[in-house]
């Protein structure tokens, strides 16, 4: 008997363990994701804005107006980046309008179509601009084929989709870990 005494001692210390977090901390969480994404989303847009401004001044630099061919390509090229500026900026707005301090019912909504655009922008909007973006590269490799002796023009094409596949994947990794971020803060509501 003494045994079953000592469980029962044992059982009655043990404290009542409350597996719902309270809702300050589902807050003080849901906040603290959504400035982790701010924080993406600000990165991604100094990126994308330096890589445009550059290839902007190579445009002008070179002279690139006065060839259709590699006009076209980096056109393609700025404007893609440029488009996926305009995403973020929008993300951006979206983001700053979910507010954690309403009614846990209106913050899910609100959560959840924000969730829906960044993965619209995700799943959608960025297979397309990386797929134009190399399009708009690939006309670029004619006139370099011209302008480059054989062997620079090797590098230009192999360094080129090289850093496209680097890019591109490292671009997947990234994505897999906002859509987690993202359902993450989505289940906490």
């Amino acid at each position: 008997m003494k045994k079953f005494e000592e469980l029962q001692h044992i059982w009655n210390l043990q404290t009542e363990s409350d597996l719902r977090p309270a809702a300050h901390d589902i807050i003080k969480k849901a906040e603290a994701h959504t400035k982790k994404i701010k924080r993406n989303h600000l990165w991604t847009q100094v990126i994308l804005g330096v890589t445009s401004i550059i290839l902007v001044f190579y445009y002008i630099w070179v002279g690139a107006y006065k060839q259709t061919l590699f006009s076209f390509g980096l056109g393609i090229m700025i404007t893609m980046l440029l488009f996926r500026v305009v995403l973020e900026w929008i993300s951006q707005k979206k983001l700053a309008n979910l507010r954690t301090d309403v009614a846990l019912i209106e913050y899910s909504k609100q959560a959840y179509q924000f969730y829906q655009w960044r993965t619209k922008i995700h799943y959608i909007f960025t297979p397309i601009i990386y797929m134009t973006y190399t399009v708009g590269f690939a006309f670029l490799l004619p006139v370099f084929k011209e302008s480059f002796s054989s062997g620079f023009y090797l590098y230009i094409v192999s360094s080129g989709f090289s850093f496209l596949l680097i890019f591109g994947i490292l671009m997947v990794r990234i994505i897999k870990k906002e859509v987690q971020l993202l359902h993450l803060l989505k289940s906490i509501s």
